[in-house]
């Protein structure tokens, strides 16, 4: 089969040859190499309602992510449970620890570092909308939980209070979850300039519909700002996907990287389930789709 080169307006032109079974090499305008040469994985899996299909889609693409070589691969937001109106249900801690073991075992046999979202859970009984960051050897080197949350979301979650920064592959890593994109104040003065060098952004964002059609969104500049700010690589991972209202799954996928200056290195496919592989700094990557 032949592959096309594809155009779009605002977007550099994305060359796609096929590789190997399902896989499709995307290419955009050169940039430089990054200096870690990193190998990533973007798992831009579907959401699903339980718990069983959401955990088979999470060991799936961390299988595929270690045949590529990637060292790391990144999920979304509350990967593990779906974010929808069955989080009450998932979100407790007798049904998400062992999970979360079950991960940090097979990243460990895989040597494969993780950023995985899921619920944790305080002392007091509070919930947290949270990003795990597992080194390679199986171990959480830090916990992100999400400070900036939505009106609905404060219903139900608590808000975190400090976003740290832990250990993968050598990288110093930590996340900003979802809308927190546009709180640059606040992510700055937690993530000074030179503190971090990978920040993952986990989470379900599109287009605003009460704002003008912008390419790339209002959100892609809010990342791009903060990778300017603090001088970090910027990893989206973007539910492709969405089950409370399928209509917002319009404009989903598209997760982004973005280099430590600001630049836009590549957007994967829209509204596509599959597991996007790079190595950081370069402006290409393999596409499996799921």
């Amino acid at each position: 089969m032949v592959h096309y080169i594809l155009h779009s307006p605002g977007l550099a032109s994305c060359r796609r040859r096929p590789l190997n079974s399902n896989v499709r090499l995307h290419k955009h305008t050169p940039m430089p190499l990054a200096t870690t040469n990193t190998r990533v994985a973007i798992a831009q899996v579907r959401m699903h309602w339980t718990l069983e299909e959401n955990l088979s889609s999470i060991y799936d693409a961390m299988r595929l992510a270690q045949a590529e070589g990637a060292a790391i691969c990144a999920f979304s937001e509350l990967a593990i449970t779906g974010f929808h109106c069955k989080i009450a249900s998932l979100a407790r801690p007798e049904i998400v620890d062992p999970a979360v073991e079950e991960i940090k075992n097979l990243s460990a046999k895989l040597k494969l570092a993780v950023a995985l979202g899921a619920p944790t859970f305080d002392a007091a009984g509070l919930r947290y909308i949270s990003h795990h960051l597992i080194d390679e050897t199986g171990v959480v080197s830090a916990t992100v939980s999400k400070i900036g949350l939505t009106d609905p979301e404060a219903t139900f979650f608590a808000r975190g209070n400090e976003r740290p920064t832990g250990w993968m592959r050598g990288l110093r890593c930590t996340a900003v979850i979802c809308r927190e994109v546009g709180d640059l104040k606040d992510v700055t003065a937690a993530v000074p300039r030179g503190s971090a060098d990978l920040i993952f952004v986990p989470g379900s964002l599109r287009q605003d519909p009460e704002k003008p059609f912008s390419d790339p969104p209002h959100y892609v500049e809010d990342i791009q700002a903060i990778a300017i700010a603090t001088g970090a690589y910027m990893v989206q991972t973007n539910w492709p996907n969405a089950l409370n209202r399928p209509e917002e799954s319009t404009d989903a996928g598209r997760s982004c990287v973005v280099s430590p200056e600001g630049e836009l290195l590549f957007r994967l496919p829209k509204e596509a389930a599959g597991i996007g592989v790079f190595n950081l700094g370069e402006c290409e990557f393999e596409w499996h789709a799921r």
